[in-house]
């Protein structure tokens, strides 16, 4: 699934404008009046989403420079996940880091990895949109 397609079932379930932004290098795919948006589209199912700290407070702090709220969107075999940062970063940064050895980027040809300080968000605070 692409980002697109993620973004084509987001607006026509919420009835929301969101484009994917033009700037290759914005640390957000897309964007809407209300909204900033990260969408991770991930191969395989887990019942806890990853989001790399680093990026989740950068995007974060750009929603509140933006009067935006910022959504991360996890994208998987049998739906897609869609978290309020704004709405549940007191909870989230409760949870324990996890450190993982990941690419430096994903699905770009490098075999470099680095350590990436994450949380594993669990799905029971996102609205779910399943498939079929």
């Amino acid at each position: 699934m692409t980002e697109q397609d993620v973004l084509n079932i987001i607006n026509k379930k919420f009835k929301t404008s969101f484009k994917l932004v033009s700037d290759e290098y914005s640390s957000y795919d897309a964007e809407e009046d209300r909204y900033i948006l990260e969408i991770k589209n991930r191969r395989s199912y887990y019942q806890t989403k990853i989001i790399e700290i680093y990026k989740m407070v950068a995007n974060y702090q750009k929603s509140q420079l933006l009067d935006k709220v910022f959504l991360y969107v996890v994208s998987d075999e049998k739906g897609i996940y869609v978290f309020n940062i704004n709405k549940n970063i007191d909870d989230i940064v409760r949870l324990p880091v996890t450190k993982k050895h990941q690419p430096v980027n994903t699905d770009f040809g490098s075999d470099k990895k680095i350590i990436k300080l994450t949380y594993e968000l669990d799905e029971s605070i996102a609205t779910i949109i399943k498939y079929g």
